[in-house]
C-alpha cells in the first residue's frame, strides 16, 4: 500500500523515478522496489519522501485525498480525532493506522485550544495514542482502551 501511494503521488506530481532517486540520494532501483512492494522504506525515509513530494506523511502511509481508489474510498470512513490542550505546542495522533510512527499525524489547534484532525480509516478496531509535546497520551474523552505489550493501554476506536 505504501508503495502504491508513493507511485500515485509521484505520477500525479509528474516526477520520474530517476528524479525522485536523485532528490532522495538513492538509486532508481530503490524507488522501483519501494513502489512494487519488494522493499519498504524506513520511517525516516518516508519522512524525507513526504518532504520531497510536499505532502503530509499520512498521504504516503495511509493514502490521501485523491490518492485512494474508488473502492478504497467507499470502504474508508472519515474519523475525527480531538485533544484539548490549550498550552501545548504540538499535538499529533499515531496508531496502528500509521504503523505507530513516533511523529504521527499532526492536529491543528483551534481558538479554544482544541487540537483536531480527520483521518480516513478502514472499518475495524484501531488502537491509537496522542503525542502531546513529545509525551504519549491516551484519549481522555474515550473510555475504550486495550492493553498493549508495554504494560499500559492504548485508546481504541471502532470504525463501522
Amino acid at each position: 500500500m505504501i508503495g502504491d501511494n508513493i507511485r500515485r503521488i509521484r505520477e500525479k506530481k509528474k516526477i520520474t523515478q530517476k528524479n525522485l532517486a536523485e532528490t532522495m540520494g538513492v538509486s532508481r532501483q530503490a524507488i522501483c522496489m519501494w513502489e512494487t512492494g519488494k522493499r519498504e522504506p524506513k520511517m525516516k525515509t518516508l519522512g524525507r519522501i513526504s518532504e520531497a513530494f510536499a505532502v503530509p506523511l499520512h498521504h504516503i502511509i495511509i493514502g490521501g485525498v485523491g490518492m485512494a481508489t474508488t473502492a478504497t474510498r467507499k470502504a474508508e470512513k472519515r474519523v475525527s480525532f480531538e485533544y484539548t490542550a490549550p498550552t501545548a505546542g504540538k499535538v499529533s495522533v499515531t496508531g496502528d493506522f500509521t504503523s505507530w510512527d513516533k511523529n504521527g499525524i499532526s492536529l491543528k489547534k483551534d481558538k479554544s485550544g482544541t487540537w483536531k484532525t480527520d483521518i480516513s480509516l478502514k472499518p475495524g478496531k484501531h488502537q491509537y495514542k496522542f503525542i502531546v509535546d513529545g509525551q504519549w497520551r491516551n484519549d481522555p474523552t474515550n473510555k475504550a482502551t486495550v492493553r498493549n505489550p508495554f504494560g499500559s493501554e492504548n485508546s481504541l476506536k471502532e470504525v463501522s
